[in-house]
């Protein structure tokens, strides 16, 4: 097993299989830090859209693309 820190939680990775393993609470603590990202991320378009400026065009990565990034390489 590889250990990841993500967001103030650890996550366990299988070497063979690859599979993620969360302790008992860590589940609900990312879930929290995924609304967290996206109440944010709302925030700043909408000011965005408010003071006349375009929102960019870029594909955005999701919460869980960004967390899981590096993991299994």
């Amino acid at each position: 097993m590889r250990s990841y820190e993500r967001n103030g939680v650890v996550l366990e990775q299988c070497n063979e299989c690859h599979g993620i393993f969360l302790d008992r609470g860590e589940l609900e603590r990312l879930i929290g830090a995924e609304s967290a990202h996206y109440e944010r991320e709302y925030a700043s378009s909408a000011r965005a859209e408010g003071g006349g400026e375009k929102p960019k065009k870029s594909k955005k990565r999701s919460f869980l693309e960004n967390l899981m990034e590096g993991i299994g390489e």
